[in-house]
C-alpha cells in the first residue's frame, strides 16, 4: 500500500492566518502514522513573492517525500529560491515512493489563471512515465476536465487534449490529482481517475455568487490516496472540524 496526502491552494500572502490553516492540515498529516508522501498541487503563494514562499517552505519542513507543482498565482523565478526546477525553469518533477512514481507537471502561464503543458513538459513526462518501472500518478494544478462552475471552467487545462495522449500512451499512469478549484473533485479523463484536493486557503461555493466564487471562513481540507497493490486508488476527502482548527475559532 501506498498512502499519499494531498494538499492544494495554500495561497501565501505573508501573514500568519494562512499558515495557521496549513498548520492545522499538517499537524492532520503527520497525525497519520501510514502517510507516505505529501503532494502539493499548486498556489503555493498567493502574490508570487519570496516572503510567501520562504514562509511555506518553513512550515512543510517535514521528514516525508514532498512533491510541489506551481499554479496561477506562482511565479517561478521567485519559487526557485526555495524549490529547485527540473530543467529549462520548469517545476516539472519526479518522486518515487515505493512501487508509485509520482510526476509533478508545471501548467502555470505566467500571468494568466488559465493553465497549458507544454512541449518540454509533455516531453518530461513521456520520458519519466516510460522509466518508471511501476504504477504513475500525474499531479499538476488545473483540471483537464469541466467541474461544473461558469467562471472555473474557464480557467482549466487549456490542451487536455494533449495530456490526453499521454495518458493513452501509457498504460502505466493510473490517475490524476489536481488543484486549483479549491473542492474535492473526483471524476475520470482518459479512462483515469482525476482526484482534486480541496482547498487549503478557501473552499468554493456549492453554489455559484457573483460577488466571491469562494468562501474563505470555510475550514481547510486534505484528500488522502491510498494506492493499493492492484493499483486502485481509494480517496478520503477530509475537512478539519471546528476544535481542530484553532485559527477558526478567533476568525481567522
Amino acid at each position: 500500500m501506498t498512502r499519499i496526502a494531498h494538499l492544494s491552494d495554500t495561497h501565501f500572502d505573508g501573514g500568519p492566518a494562512r499558515a495557521k490553516r496549513l498548520r492545522r492540515v499538517l499537524d492532520a498529516v503527520h497525525d497519520l502514522a501510514d502517510i507516505d508522501a505529501i503532494v502539493v498541487t499548486g498556489d503555493i503563494a498567493d502574490h508570487g513573492e519570496v516572503a510567501e514562499y520562504q514562509q511555506f517552505s518553513e512550515l512543510m519542513e517535514t521528514e516525508l517525500p514532498t512533491l510541489v507543482v506551481p499554479g496561477n498565482h506562482d511565479r517561478r523565478q521567485d519559487m526557485a529560491h526555495f524549490m529547485t526546477p527540473a530543467r529549462q525553469e520548469r517545476f516539472d518533477s519526479v518522486q518515487t515512493v515505493g512501487d508509485v512514481t509520482i510526476i509533478g507537471l508545471d501548467s502555470l502561464i505566467e500571468g494568466e489563471d488559465a493553465g497549458y503543458l507544454n512541449a518540454v513538459t509533455v516531453e518530461f513526462a513521456n520520458e519519466a512515465t516510460a522509466a518508471s518501472p511501476g504504477p504513475v500518478v500525474l499531479a499538476l494544478h488545473h483540471p483537464p476536465v469541466a467541474i461544473g462552475h461558469s467562471v472555473m471552467d474557464g480557467l482549466g487545462l487549456r490542451n487536455a487534449d494533449d495530456l490526453r495522449d499521454l495518458i493513452e500512451a501509457n498504460d502505466s499512469v493510473i490517475g490524476m490529482f489536481t488543484g486549483h478549484v479549491h473542492c474535492a473533485v473526483a471524476t475520470t479523463f482518459a479512462g483515469r481517475p482525476m482526484l482534486g484536493a480541496p482547498g487549503i486557503v478557501s473552499t468554493m461555493h456549492l453554489v455559484e455568487q457573483p460577488d466571491q466564487i469562494a468562501d474563505d471562513s470555510a475550514l481547510p481540507g486534505l484528500a488522502v490516496h491510498t494506492i493499493d497493490p492492484s493499483q486502485r486508488i481509494t480517496t478520503r476527502f477530509h475537512t478539519l472540524s471546528p476544535e481542530e482548527d484553532p485559527a477558526h475559532k478567533v476568525g481567522l
